[in-house]
């Protein structure tokens, strides 16, 4: 009886101490599996703080499993990477060199910018290497990472659900802004590149490093709305730091951002320049974008609990509240990450023994390129429901998975969409809760604008072409009575054929005017641009014309009257023509060349924008403006040629001005002329570039140019109205030889020269009958003698290309 009492009280003693040595018993029988595992603990994102425990977890659940391994037992060898690249290398390198540790696989790293130098390295030692977080886009490149997996889907991943949000809310214009590391960046690319395809806009593209204030303020300028962020959380704080500051937050403006940051992010602004309260109201409302870490079957996954249990598990393993550590969201996928390398060493076991000879895991070493190919295809097989849902790999090594949006409700994270890539495409997105708007809904994707076309007025315009069709009437009346009257002698002695060609460029310069005034508000917008043209060559044509006829006539003059020999001095209507068609044809090369080499085109100049007093948005004015990329250089050439062309014309004003015939002679209504236009120019130009006044603009150079016209053509014309139907008008030759008592000292000189003319005349014509005389009787045995006395004679006429002369051999006119 006392025997089994005693027994009975030591049997739970028993199986205490059972329960309690005998792992410990077995654990010394079975064979370590190292497993190097190296994780951030600080740095850009400390996602060890929370990685680090759960996959510490997952192997301890494997090692406690007597289905998965029972003959061995994994050993997690724990490195800091920092976070940086060339510590996590080094790190790898120190353990991979130690000979009294033979690694089987490694795990990690979390950041990126870790498992790219490591991945690239860990192959040649054969290892398969398995991160549980790391995103970046460039490790999905077989070629640089042979034998790299990954559960965390890769940041290009996210891009498709970035599109189906915008899709739903019809959004079609978005901004990007990431911080420039590869991680990101290639992210970012992967968009943008993308955004074509499904119908986005980027209206901006930003990178940042430092500062981002100069990048949001940038956006704002190009009125972005919906802004697509691609950046570490310590970056987020300052960059909606920078939002709040720009009023880049609110019910105007969406953000759609990475969605793994820790809980609460935002609350650490000792880094920002804000206070809490501001971080509060510029993140409110905000989107992001991550993995859906959780099962949704009703089934427990393999490691036999579900989603909900393993948080709890994992609370009481960190001892409490885990929000604290980073990385804590993505724990699930470091717990699933454990139980991957262990099934597939399980299925490598069982494969290894199988084989003949039979071998198993345990005999892995570096070189043993035949047992890493079991691993490296298993892993790629790998198929089984974790905790964080479906564990599945692509032919890149990349994890397949749904994905869920988040929205920033008063601060909180809720979830608001999964995605599913599994479903039909009309259910890709699921909005499973309600989005709330910090304004009516959804913001615009830019600033609601209208835009309106700034035209000419209606009545302006036609007010400027009455002006125009006035002036053309009145130089259609001065060619009538140029060609009427062009055998008078005042108006033959004038030059009347060139005296139609300044008609003739007076019109081109009026209907320039009209060409000016027709915008897009009369003729289509395609035509506008042939508007532009046909005004600019109209104008320089009829400058060219008109003072180019103008300067030959003076030009004439001029040759005549300098000339000091008595010989005829003759000066054809043809050749001014001549001179005047090349200044044309150096305008139509000019032409040419412009429309060669860079041709005026349209386009939308902004005036001003005006602010709705009633609702969101703006008013945009904007006017239809030539341009041309080369224009500058154009202009100078253009405004060159007609200045030179000006300073010629003042030259032979200057030079003829004491001619007093007024028939012949136009110095002083050329000066006027010239006068008149530099002066408008010194005016008109600076006046035009300054005026914004579409209207002011269109009107002043308009009078311009009909003021300048029109003067011209009056103070050319106008005198010879007055002396039409004058026998001899008084200034003709003929006037002033007979006319002695209004003639002038100019006037009487050359009187007094025709006297002594005369006389000089008669002289010679005594003094070859005396020499005829005495050769009398020579003058039949010398048959040059005739020739010889023609070649003796004085030439002393002068005349023009017209049949008007101004001194004959007998010395009438």
């Amino acid at each position: 009886m006392n025997k089994g009492i005693m027994m009975t009280a030591v049997q739970p003693l028993f199986v205490t101490i059972l329960v309690t040595v005998a792992p410990v018993l077995a654990s010394t029988n079975k064979t370590a599996l190292h497993i190097l595992g190296i994780y951030p603990f600080s740095g850009d994102w400390a996602g060890g703080q929370g990685q680090y425990p759960a996959t510490k977890l997952g192997f301890e659940s494997v090692n406690k499993n007597e289905h998965i391994l029972r003959d061995y037992e994994f050993k997690l060898v724990m490195r800091d990477s920092l976070c940086d690249g060339g510590r996590g290398i080094d790190e790898m390198y120190k353990e991979l060199y130690n000979q009294s540790v033979t690694y089987i696989m490694v795990l990690g790293a979390g950041c990126s910018k870790v498992t790219e130098p490591t991945a690239q390295a860990s192959h040649y030692w054969n290892l398969v290497q398995l991160s549980y977080s790391s995103a970046s886009p460039r490790l999905s490149d077989r070629s640089l990472f042979p034998m790299l997996f990954r559960m965390y889907p890769p940041e290009t991943a996210f891009n498709v659900v970035k599109f189906a949000i915008l899709k739903h809310y019809g959004w079609k214009k978005v901004a990007t802004l990431h911080q420039n590391l590869d991680l990101f960046s290639l992210a970012t690319s992967d968009f943008q590149k993308r955004a074509k395809e499904n119908g986005i806009e980027i209206i901006a593209a930003e990178s940042v490093s430092g500062d981002p204030m100069v990048q949001l303020d940038n956006l704002k300028r190009r009125e972005a709305r919906i802004i697509i962020g691609n950046f570490y959380e310590n970056m987020a704080r300052k960059i909606f730091c920078a939002a709040y500051k720009l009023g880049m937050y609110g019910p105007d403006y969406a953000w759609i951002i990475t969605g793994w940051y820790t809980t609460h992010w935002w609350r650490n602004v000792s880094d920002t320049g804000c206070t809490l309260n501001e971080m509060v109201k510029a993140v409110e409302g905000y989107f992001s974008i991550d993995a859906l870490l959780e099962n949704l079957s009703p089934n427990p996954g393999i490691a036999n609990i579900s989603t909900a249990e393993f948080w709890r598990q994992y609370r009481d393993y960190v001892g409490g509240a885990y929000e604290k550590l980073g990385g804590y969201q993505e724990a699930p996928y470091g717990y699933d990450s454990a139980w991957a390398i262990a099934k597939a060493l399980q299925e490598a076991e069982n494969i290894l023994q199988n084989q003949d000879p039979p071998t198993s895991i345990a005999n892995f070493s570096y070189d043993n390129d035949q047992i890493a190919a079991v691993f490296l295809d298993l892993m790629n097989r790998t198929n089984f429901l974790g905790v964080s849902g479906p564990v599945q790999f692509n032919n890149r090594g990349d994890r397949k998975g749904m994905m869920k949006i988040d929205q920033n409700q008063a601060e909180v994270e809720s979830i608001v969409g999964i995605y599913d890539p599994s479903q039909s495409p009309e259910n890709l997105l699921q909005w499973t809760n309600s989005v709330v708007w910090q304004g009516d809904g959804p913001p615009a994707d830019s600033l609601i604008i209208e835009e309106e076309l700034v035209s000419i007025s209606t009545y302006l315009f036609a007010i400027v072409t009455s002006l125009a069709v006035l002036g053309i009437a009145m130089a259609l009346f001065f060619l009538a009575f140029n060609i009427k009257h062009r055998r008078k002698r005042y108006i033959k002695m004038s030059s009347p054929n060139l005296n139609n060609l300044i008609l003739v460029g007076g019109i081109l310069a009026y209907i320039s005017m009209i060409f000016f005034g027709i915008d897009s508000s009369l003729v289509p917008s395609y035509c506008v641009d042939l508007m532009c043209k046909l005004h600019l060559w109209c104008l320089s044509m009829s400058f060219s014309v008109a003072f180019g006829a103008m300067f030959m006539k003076t030009w004439r003059v001029h040759r005549i009257f300098t000339n000091k020999t008595l010989h005829r001095t003759t000066i054809r209507d043809h050749r001014l023509y001549a001179l005047i068609g090349i200044l044309v044809i150096v305008n139509i090369i000019l032409f040419v060349l412009w429309e060669l080499i860079s041709p005026q085109h349209v386009i939308r100049e902004v005036l001003s924008f005006k602010t709705f007093a009633d609702r969101e948005g703006m008013q945009r004015l904007f006017v239809l403006k030539c341009v041309s990329e080369s224009q500058v250089y154009f202009y100078g050439v253009l405004l060159a040629l007609d200045g030179l062309l000006l300073i010629f014309g003042a030259f032979l004003a200057w030079e003829t001005r004491h001619v007093t015939v007024p028939a012949l002679n136009d110095s002083k209504y050329i000066g006027m002329s010239v006068y008149t236009v530099v002066v408008l120019c010194f005016i008109g130009v600076p006046v035009t570039l300054v005026l914004d006044d579409t209207d002011a603009n269109y009107a002043l150079i308009s009078m311009f140019i009909f003021f300048a016209t029109t003067l011209t053509l009056c103070l050319v014309f106008v005198p010879k109205l007055k002396v039409r139907n004058m026998v001899e008008p008084k200034g003709t030759l003929l006037s002033t030889i007979t006319d002695a008592k209004y003639e002038t000292d100019s006037e009487k000189r050359i009187r007094d020269l025709n006297h002594r003319v005369h006389a000089l005349l008669s002289r010679l014509e005594q003094r070859d009958e005396k020499i005829r005389e005495l050769e009398g009787k020579s003058f039949v045995s010398d048959p040059c003698s005739s020739k010889n006395d023609i070649n003796r004679r004085p030439l002393t006429s002068v005349a023009f290309a017209e049949p008007s002369t101004i001194i004959m051999n007998d010395g009438r006119p």
